[in-house]
């Protein structure tokens, strides 16, 4: 097996170590906000990526840019969103036993001088232990530099001392700061930024009162927030994985959207990532990816309506 498909496949197997606690699941489904914005959504036909996971899409000078974890984190660029042109590494593996020994799961955000900070996770692969966040920065979107030292680490909400610092996603706020939202084992949680993305403040959790991780966030036209992230039926995170959403005022205080927006179709069952980008008709695309029969790892897509 390449090297490639096994970084990913026990990238997985990592994964499922993070869901060793258990929540008490609750009906939030009652919220004054109008939960019926982006409920629905079609498959679209194809495939975006073979053999890549956890994308996250911006773009760059119309050009749709996706950063995808496979062995390490790399590039693909499209003109339409659906057929995406490998490009190559943006962030490679770091040395044997360091933190960033295995790197993924990359948010990016565009500075106010224009050019990018990448916020991405990193973890020692050969012992599975604490994963923290990490940064690279880059003047044009396409070659990236690593940054010295950690930007952020949160305690995981199962194993005791364990950091559990994993996925996270960006948004900037009215004000200019940044909120990042990230996923610390079975739950999800925010922090804050002043200084473009340097270092970062605990928020706060978010009580969504059911496993709820691979969060991201998006800002409504009428300044509301949709947060996508998957779940369980499971409190203990076993089952089908699948795509949920939650609705807020102000960022912080979600209330969880009846039913599921998204759900696997293949045997395994496991349904990942959410990645939300908007459309110039005012649809949504959905990036997502889902493991298949055979085992591999591909990056799909669905659109809104």
């Amino acid at each position: 097996m390449k090297k490639q498909l096994l970084e990913i496949g026990i990238f997985f197997l990592l994964l499922g170590t993070g869901l060793s606690g258990c929540i008490e699941t609750e009906d939030q489904s009652n919220g004054q906000l109008d939960q019926g914005v982006l409920m629905g959504w079609t498959r679209e036909s194809g495939v975006r990526i073979d053999n890549g996971v956890s994308s996250a899409t911006v773009v760059i000078d119309d050009m749709y840019v996706m950063y995808y974890t496979a062995g390490g984190i790399q590039i693909a660029k499209s003109t339409d969103g659906l057929t995406f042109e490998k490009t190559g590494v943006a962030v490679e593996d770091g040395e044997l036993g360091s933190m960033q020994e295995m790197v993924s799961n990359s948010a990016i955000i565009e500075l106010n001088n224009g050019s990018y900070r990448m916020i991405y996770e990193g973890m020692d692969y050969s012992t599975g232990q604490d994963r923290g966040l990490f940064s690279a920065i880059s003047n044009d979107g396409f070659t990236w530099t690593k940054e010295e030292g950690v930007r952020f680490q949160d305690y995981g909400d199962g194993k005791p001392g364990e950091l559990f610092t994993s996925v996270p996603d960006i948004i900037r706020l009215d004000n200019g700061d940044l909120r990042m939202y990230y996923t610390r084992g079975i739950t999800s949680a925010t922090a804050l930024s002043q200084d473009e993305g340097v270092t970062w403040t605990k928020e706060g959790d978010l009580g969504l009162g059911r496993i709820a991780i691979d969060p991201d966030i998006v800002r409504l036209d009428d300044g509301s927030y949709k947060l996508f992230f998957t779940s369980f039926d499971s409190e203990f995170g076993v089952g089908e994985q699948y795509v949920m959403s939650a609705t807020s005022s102000d960022g912080v205080t979600f209330t969880v959207d009846g039913g599921k927006r998204l759900e696997p179709v293949s045997e395994i069952n496991l349904l990942l990532d959410p990645d939300i980008m908007p459309l110039s008709d005012g649809s949504f695309r959905m990036y997502y990816s889902e493991m298949q029969n055979d085992g591999s790892i591909r990056i799909l897509s669905a659109i809104s309506g």
